[in-house]
């Protein structure tokens, strides 16, 4: 295994700084082989069995997750253009990615071809890809399906436009791309992947939609008026409360939840 491949494997090993760690190897797989550390931004490992070659250190000034994205750059060509990897796959292939997608309420949108979604079966992610106006695709954003690695959320290419998934001149704006497709069935669903309003996203809104819903979660009640002020001029602009997050309901309720009150 070259060294490269021992990185990623390494990196999604997820080690803190200032974290040791004995495990068996990921390489070998022999019992309690394997020793990583990360310690003033530099991460070493070695495996202790005679039969592995695994060993290798790799500085940085970066967090974790600042590595995980620098090293899956390789996405984006050099003139600034997204190459769709060669590894995607159908989420069919993938019983758990179908999963996700029925627990979460996005496998119709998928299904009826509202929402472009791959499966990235290296990195074991449910691949929203993000189109542009001109239905480009210029990006995606990518789920882990495994919840003990991080980052949670993974953005491929471009972040300069939200995932969108639906038609109309009503988007609701929510954190994630599930709920982006939640939404889908009545309304336009922009996902923030958060609770900021990017700046270039503003432009998206106004060239798209009249009307913008901002349904964030409960805790995040701040965030949602803040946003609506900042694109109140553009748009009109209403906040909802949630008691829950809008990708536990059926179409039929969220969409009495976002037209409840609606003057």
């Amino acid at each position: 295994m070259n060294f490269k491949e021992q990185r990623e494997k390494v990196l999604d090993l997820n080690v803190q700084e200032g974290q040791s760690i004995r495990m068996d190897c990921p390489f070998c797989f022999h019992n309690n082989t394997f020793s990583i550390t990360k310690e003033n931004a530099k991460l070493m490992w070695y495996c202790f069995s005679a039969s592995c070659d695994a060993k290798g250190t790799m500085s940085t000034d970066k967090t974790m997750e600042d590595v995980y994205h620098f090293i899956y750059s390789s996405q984006v060509n050099t003139d600034g253009e997204f190459t769709i990897p060669k590894n995607f796959i159908s989420p069919h292939s993938s019983d758990r990615c179908l999963r996700y997608l029925m627990n979460n309420n996005a496998f119709d949108a998928f299904n009826t071809n509202k929402a472009d979604v791959r499966f990235d079966p290296a990195r074991d992610r449910v691949v929203f890809m993000v189109h542009d106006d001109d239905d480009k695709i210029i990006g995606g954003v990518g789920r882990s399906l495994n919840y003990n690695v991080l980052p949670k959320w993974y953005v491929y290419g471009s972040k300069k436009y939200p995932f969108i998934c639906g038609e109309g001149d009503t988007a609701v704006i929510v954190e994630d791309c599930v709920s982006a497709c939640a939404v889908s069935d009545n309304f336009a669903g922009l996902a923030l992947m958060g609770t900021s309003l990017p700046l270039e996203y503003i432009s998206v809104i106004k060239k798209r939609f009249k009307n913008i819903i901002v349904a964030l979660d409960r805790d995040a009640t701040t965030k949602a008026f803040d946003i609506a002020r900042e694109i109140g001029m553009i748009a009109h602009t209403r906040v909802v409360m949630l008691e829950d997050d809008l990708k536990y309901f059926k179409p039929d309720e969220i969409k009495e939840i976002l037209c409840k009150n609606d003057n």
